[in-house]
């Protein structure tokens, strides 16, 4: 006979995996709805009122992404002999929820083979191969982004969105962002879940009070993101540095990331203080990649070392006492300031000066 030590009412881990998939599943059907919507009435040239052709291939885009990627999951199951399992919507949802992160991840001018291709290689060599659900160490979604933003690399054209222009504004040239079209998603996207904020925003709350996402992931890595863009931002642009703020945090990946990326709870770390080092790795990278590379957006590959440090991190950082969580927390801290300061110098082209004033400032004081 086995007892369970809990207080009730007990609830097993597959019920509580599959509730919280269900609710994922939930809140990528309203930002897929929001991303068509955005698409068709929103983000339309100047001088008409709406885009079909935008609308349809962004719906056509999220349907392929889904039902190939439950077909492979089908095929795989009739080969193994469980195929029966189809027979419920409940076995649908995580392959589903696959397929449309990675349509979400795309460019609309991402032809359809390139799309297929994509969540292939992400269902099957992401996460089939390493046994399915709760066994793949990288998120099996950005697996297939990578591999079509590699290998098909002229095939996907991003054009002149928010944070390309932004550093365009660096390198001296102007431009004048309007607020409003950033937050309702009116903008060149860099992928069809760069959709509007405010319903990213929403589901971001939503899914952090129903402890979907894990705030000790997404918080930081939204708080990191935000305390090193405005350092960027003063740095380069003074007073000016909120239009550098708000691209960053209301654009891009960045809370999509936040909302389905950062917080997957398969591919991240489990302890406490290796959730906040992860967090803020992924958001340094991800700033490095924006600011340094040739890359438009850094979230798909900072994520994915996140994922590979995970492990580690797991295997090195142990949960441990108040006191060493708040040093921890400190440290990090430290680490974020000095980023922001290091990239936005960088930028300048002072890094070496402001490395030399350092250490004359550590010689007055020593």
């Amino acid at each position: 006979m086995e007892f369970t030590m809990k207080k009730p009412p007990i609830i097993s881990n597959q019920q509580r995996s599959y509730k919280r998939s269900l609710s994922l599943h939930i809140s990528l059907i309203i930002v897929s709805l929001t991303a068509i919507f955005t698409r068709a009435f929103i983000a339309v040239p100047e001088g008409e009122s709406w885009v079909p052709d935008q609308m349809f291939k962004t719906f056509l885009m999220l349907f392929t992404g889904a039902l190939v990627s439950v077909l492979i999951e089908l095929v795989y199951s009739i080969s193994e002999g469980t195929s029966q399992e189809f027979s419920e919507y409940r076995r649908l949802v995580d392959p589903i929820n696959t397929g449309l992160l990675i349509a979400l991840l795309l460019p609309t001018s991402t032809p359809m083979y390139v799309l297929i291709l994509a969540v292939a290689v992400g269902v099957y060599v992401g996460k089939i191969v390493f046994g399915g659900y709760g066994y793949y160490i990288f998120n099996p979604a950005l697996v297939g982004v990578l591999f079509a933003t590699i290998s098909f690399a002229t095939q996907i054209e991003y054009g002149d969105t928010p944070l390309v222009l932004l550093k365009q504004a660096i390198e001296g040239q102007s431009y004048n962002f309007e607020l409003i079209d950033l937050v309702l998603g009116n903008y060149v996207a860099v992928a069809i879940g760069s959709t509007s904020v405010i319903v990213l925003g929403g589901v971001f709350i939503y899914l952090s009070i129903t402890r979907v996402i894990d705030l000790r992931l997404s918080g930081t890595f939204v708080l990191a993101i935000l305390i090193i863009s405005a350092i960027v931002g003063f740095v380069n642009f003074g007073g000016a540095m909120w239009n550098y703020v708000f691209v960053n945090m209301i654009t891009g990946l960045t809370m999509f990331g936040a909302v389905f990326l950062v917080a997957e709870t398969v591919s991240s770390p489990t302890s406490r203080e290796a959730k906040l080092i992860y967090a803020v790795v992924i958001a340094i990278m991800t700033m490095m990649v924006r600011i340094l590379g040739t890359e438009v957006e850094g979230v798909v590959f900072a994520v994915l070392l996140g994922n590979m440090l995970a492990p580690f991190l797991n295997r090195t950082v142990t949960r441990s006492n108040k006191k060493l969580f708040i040093q921890t927390s400190v440290i990090l801290a430290v680490v974020v300031l000095l980023t922001g300061f290091v990239l936005g110098f960088i930028l300048q082209g002072r890094l070496i000066e402001a490395f030399d004033a350092m250490i004359q400032w550590g010689g007055m004081i020593a």
